[in-house]
C-alpha cells in the first residue's frame, strides 16, 4: 500500500493558469496538469493508493468555500482514493467555529502555508489555530522551511518552528518537507521533539542521506510520511529515493503507509 500525504489540486477552471505562475515562479516543470484527474492519472501510473490533498487558502474568503468542496471530495474518497484536509486561513476571524466544522464533518487535518499567507508560523494568528485545531485532534501540515517559490522570506524557519513547538507543545503537527525545505540541518539541531511529525515531500534526491536518517533517527519511522507534493514531483521518483536508503521493510512500511493510516484512521 502507498499513500502520498502531500498532494495539490486546482479547480479545472483555473488550474492551467495556477500551475503555469507556480511553475514560472519556482522554476521547476509540473508532473500534472494540476486538476482532480490529473492527480488520478498519477496514482494510477505510480501506484498510490491514497492521495491526501492539502489545500491552500490564500485570502481568508477561499476557506469556506474550499471546504464544503473539499467534504464533497471526500464523500467519495473510497471511490477514487482521495482524502482532502481543510483549508484555514491566519485571517480568518471565525476559526474557532470553522476548525469545528470541520472536525464534525470527518476531515483529519487542516493545511497552513506560512508564506503564501504571508504570516510567521509563530505569528498569534498562526499559534491560535494551531492550538485550536491540537485540542480538537485536528492535524496541521505546515510547509516548513525555504520555499522554492518565495526563497528570500521565509514564513517559516526553523528557528520560528522551534519558538511555535515551544509555546504550544502541539502532538498533531505535521511539518513538510521532512521538517523544513533546505534547512535539514537545523532541523536536526532544533527540532528533536519526538512527537512531531514529518512528511518527506519534494526532499528525496536533496537530503543528504546523512541528514535523513539523522531526522528519522530522532523521531522515529512511525512519524515519517510518504509525499510528494504533487504536482512538483512524482510518487515514482520519491519511491526510487527512498529505496536508495538503507531502511528495513517495517521502516518502509511505516513511511509509505502505516503512520498515514494511523493518522487517517484506516
Amino acid at each position: 500500500m502507498l499513500i502520498d500525504f502531500h498532494t495539490h489540486t486546482f479547480p479545472d477552471r483555473i488550474a492551467a493558469a495556477a500551475i503555469k505562475e507556480l511553475s514560472e515562479r519556482a522554476g521547476i516543470p509540473p508532473h500534472t496538469d494540476g486538476t482532480v484527474q490529473g492527480l488520478k492519472d498519477a496514482m494510477k501510473r505510480d501506484g498510490v493508493d491514497i492521495s491526501v490533498v492539502l489545500p491552500v487558502a490564500t485570502n481568508p474568503a477561499q476557506v469556506e468555500k474550499i471546504n464544503r468542496r473539499a467534504l464533497e471530495t471526500n464523500a467519495s474518497s473510497a471511490e477514487n482514493g482521495l482524502i482532502s484536509f481543510g483549508a484555514m486561513h491566519p485571517d480568518y476571524a471565525d476559526y474557532k467555529t470553522e476548525l469545528k466544522w470541520l472536525k464534525d464533518n470527518g476531515f483529519k487535518g487542516i493545511k497552513l502555508h506560512p508564506d503564501y499567507q504571508s504570516h510567521y508560523v509563530d505569528d498569534p494568528a498562526m499559534l491560535n489555530i494551531i492550538s485550536e485545531a491540537d485540542s480538537l485532534g485536528l492535524y496541521t501540515t505546515i510547509h516548513a522551511g525555504i520555499d522554492i517559490g518565495f526563497p528570500d522570506d521565509v514564513h517559516c524557519p526553523t528557528t520560528r518552528t522551534r519558538h511555535m513547538v515551544d509555546m504550544l507543545h502541539p502532538t498533531h503537527v505535521i511539518l513538510a518537507h521532512t521538517g523544513g525545505w533546505k534547512q535539514w540541518d537545523e532541523v536536526i539541531e532544533l527540532l528533536t521533539d519526538p512527537a512531531l511529525y514529518f512528511d518527506i515531500s519534494f526532499s528525496l534526491g536533496m537530503i543528504t542521506q546523512k541528514q535523513f536518517l539523522t531526522i528519522m533517527g530522532q523521531h522515529g519511522s512511525d512519524h515519517l510520511l510518504f509525499g510528494t507534493d504533487t504536482p512538483w514531483d512524482t510518487a515514482a521518483h520519491t519511491l526510487e529515493e527512498l529505496k536508495k536508503l538503507p531502511l528495513t521493510q517495517e521502516q518502509m512500511d511505516d513511511i509509505c503507509y502505516k503512520t498515514g493510516s494511523k493518522i487517517l484512521g484506516l
